[in-house]
């Protein structure tokens, strides 16, 4: 077996202190699995002058210092460790099971997706949750989840006219992508569903619950469920393990 990934990589400068890095390894699933293993091991070597990394799809940002560093040189160091990442070097991240209702109130998208999907609402629903999700980055707003591996009978338009007032945990898809919105906010996605609970908390570390890489599974429950689980600590509510 080997361990070596093949992947093309572009490194560009990114305002005064921070460096893009672009990577394509053939598809988005291998180009995050390359992100990802590149910021672990920048995360590792602890590399002068860096201060944050932040990955994404099929890229990572890597901010630093301009007094502890410059552009070509953290560009020489990146390029070193990009040649020497294995299939090892990938991270696991957390598996996660987490419940949701994709009934009304909750589904405000219901009735146009069973039209534009020309499906009836319970096989939506059934679709959706038998797929397993990859958080590919956090962002936009805090802690608002950018899931990928959305199934392909999903994919939908986004609303023609945004919603002034998205609730927050809404359960949201749009194109070949599902997201999570962490609070209240403005949003064109088509939202099929809600959490009863909060994935952004300002006092928790890290604030964001759920991290890239990570990998998420929804359980349907129904209103009288979901208004009793909204009661319950968010550690009795959801199921999270490390994967192998």
């Amino acid at each position: 077996m080997t361990l070596s990934l093949a992947f093309k990589m572009a490194i560009r400068p990114f305002g005064d202190s921070a460096l893009l890095v672009d990577i394509d390894a053939g598809n988005t699933d291998a180009s995050s699995d390359i992100v990802m293993a590149l910021n672990a091991q920048l995360s590792q070597q602890c590399i002068r002058g860096i201060t944050q990394t932040t990955p994404s799809y099929n890229s990572l940002l890597v901010s630093f210092e301009p007094e502890r560093t410059q552009h070509p040189v953290l560009q020489t160091e990146i390029h070193a460790i990009a040649d020497t990442i294995n299939v090892q070097d990938i991270p696991k991240g957390n598996q996660w099971s987490i419940p949701a209702c994709f009934d009304a109130p909750y589904a405000l998208d219901c009735a146009a997706l069973e039209t534009e999907l020309s499906q009836d609402w319970q096989s939506i629903v059934d679709c959706f949750c038998a797929a397993e999700y990859r958080v590919h980055a956090v962002g936009f707003l805090p802690g608002f989840t950018y899931l990928g591996n959305l199934p392909d009978a999903l994919y939908c338009n986004r609303l023609r006219d945004p919603r002034a007032t998205v609730p927050a945990s809404s359960i949201a898809i749009a194109g070949t992508q599902a997201g999570i919105y962490p609070f209240d906010s403005p949003g064109g996605w088509r939202i099929i569903g809600r959490l009863p609970f909060t994935v952004f908390q300002t006092q928790a570390d890290p604030p964001a619950l759920f991290q890239a890489n990570d990998r998420i599974r929804f359980e349907a429950v129904n209103p009288e469920v979901f208004e009793a689980l909204e009661q319950r600590p968010i550690a009795s509510v959801i199921k999270q393990a490390t994967r192998r």
